[in-house]
């Protein structure tokens, strides 16, 4: 979702008996402009038109669509009348709406913006060492940080590495950044992490053409520890890889790659299907999230449901564009999959330690996913398992019955739990 940061400068009331941001959000929902313009008060009016506000309110709609409520209304008294912030809900996102009011009850401010990250409690006041450290990988120039507890006395090392589309290094997502987070709890639990921008986020280009999941993943992550292993000023205990979806997807690949180079992996969220069996899942899920399924989204399914049985029988070749598949993955990526299993290529890496993790509110990896890995690997000696009730892809929590892509859109911040149980194994892991 694109930025949105929207002033609308004032507005005035004779028309509510109380104005408030459910009267205004609800009324702009209905499209209802010119009963919010006759709210204005004259400043107001001399600067923004009721053209002009339904052009605001509209853009605002084809980004995260239909309004829905307003939540979490907190107000505060001001030396002349009363400033509201809350919480807009819409079909595909949050929105912060700050509106303040004088004393005569006109509206003298509206504010609506993108909701922002917030630090959580256990990076607030954490002394940590950071350091910049690019690396080459395959002719890219890769830009990462270190990120190391104060008291690190050869203390263990997490790489992460990212799930699909151009992640920056915080893996941000929406108002919420899942690597960042990671970083701050693993260093206040005496665990150092290096975590960079994936190289598409960098070099964009590399999406275009034909590319395969090495190119995107498994190159970048392997070349990320060699550099940090070779840099003599370094000095750690030992070395765990961590893969958040795709990457989690790719960790037993990637665990091959590097043998006796790492000492664990984890899989942060990681399906054991198919991909092309996943994709058409989640597909199924969000076209059918409300009950009802338009004609649009039912020619979605067909065309995607028809494009995933073409991954499935091969109908297609290494040069077929990625607008004929699945995702943004050309042929050259399934191609590459087409006989990889990321449960079989575990299973038979009985040698290196694995801790499968996973959110029991995640509609991405939904838990028959894990259910999978707990039915194939859950009882191997070097396999530790462990779902969170509540906790979504990203592993933030969610008080929705059924997660969606909404609780990517308000601020957030990675279960402490997790990152605790992540530590400890970390740091016993052989």
């Amino acid at each position: 979702m694109r930025n949105i940061t929207l002033l609308f400068i004032v507005l005035s009331s004779s028309v509510f008996a109380q104005t408030s941001i459910q009267d205004v959000s609800l009324l702009l929902a209905k499209h209802k402009y010119n009963k919010v313009f006759r709210c204005f008060d004259d400043n107001m009016k001399s600067k923004v038109s009721k053209e002009q506000l339904s052009k605001i309110w509209e853009q605002l709609e084809s980004t995260v669509g239909r309004y829905k409520e307003v939540k979490n209304v907190k107000t505060t008294s001001l030396d002349e009348g009363i400033k509201q912030k809350g919480l807009l809900q819409f079909e595909a996102g949050a929105l912060e709406m700050a509106l303040s009011t004088n004393a005569e009850g006109k509206i003298s401010g509206l504010f609506i913006s993108q909701l922002g990250y917030e630090a959580p409690e256990y990076a607030k006041n954490l002394g940590t060492g950071k350091k910049y450290t690019n690396f080459e990988s395959h002719g890219y120039n890769i830009p990462g940080e270190l990120v190391i507890p104060l008291e690190c006395n050869e203390c263990p090392l997490v790489v992460l590495v990212h799930g699909s589309g151009p992640n920056d290094k915080d893996e941000t997502i929406g108002p919420n950044k899942v690597f960042y987070d990671l970083a701050m709890g693993l260093a206040s639990k005496g665990v150092a992490t290096y975590r960079y921008d994936k190289r598409s986020n960098i070099y964009p280009e590399t999406l275009k053409g034909q590319f395969d999941l090495y190119d995107e993943t498994i190159n970048d992550a392997v070349s990320a520890l060699l550099h940090i292993q070779k840099d003599t000023s370094l000095h750690f205990g030992k070395y765990v890889m961590l893969g958040h979806s795709l990457g989690a997807y790719a960790m037993p690949l990637i665990a091959d790659s590097l043998g006796d180079l790492i000492n664990g992996a984890i899989l942060f969220s990681g399906n054991s299907s198919r991909l092309e069996d996943l994709i058409d899942y989640q597909m199924e899920y969000l076209t059918s999230f409300d009950g009802e399924i338009s004609k649009a989204e039912a020619k979605i399914i067909k065309e995607n449901t028809e494009r995933a049985e073409n991954i499935r029988t091969n109908n297609y070749t290494d040069s077929t564009s990625a607008e004929l598949l699945l995702g943004y993955w050309p042929g050259k990526f399934w191609k590459g999959i087409d006989n990889y299993s990321p449960v079989s290529t575990l299973s038979a890496n009985k040698k290196m330690p694995f801790f499968i993790m996973q959110g029991e509110k995640d509609y991405q990896i939904p838990m028959k996913e894990y259910e999978k890995w707990q039915e194939v690997v859950g009882t191997q000696s070097n396999v530790t398992m462990r779902s969170y009730p509540g906790l979504t892809h990203l592993f933030t929590p969610t008080q929705a019955e059924r997660s969606s892509p909404q609780d990517y859109f308000s601020p957030n911040n990675v279960d402490f739990q997790v990152i605790w149980d992540m530590a400890d194994w970390v740091k016993y892991v052989e």
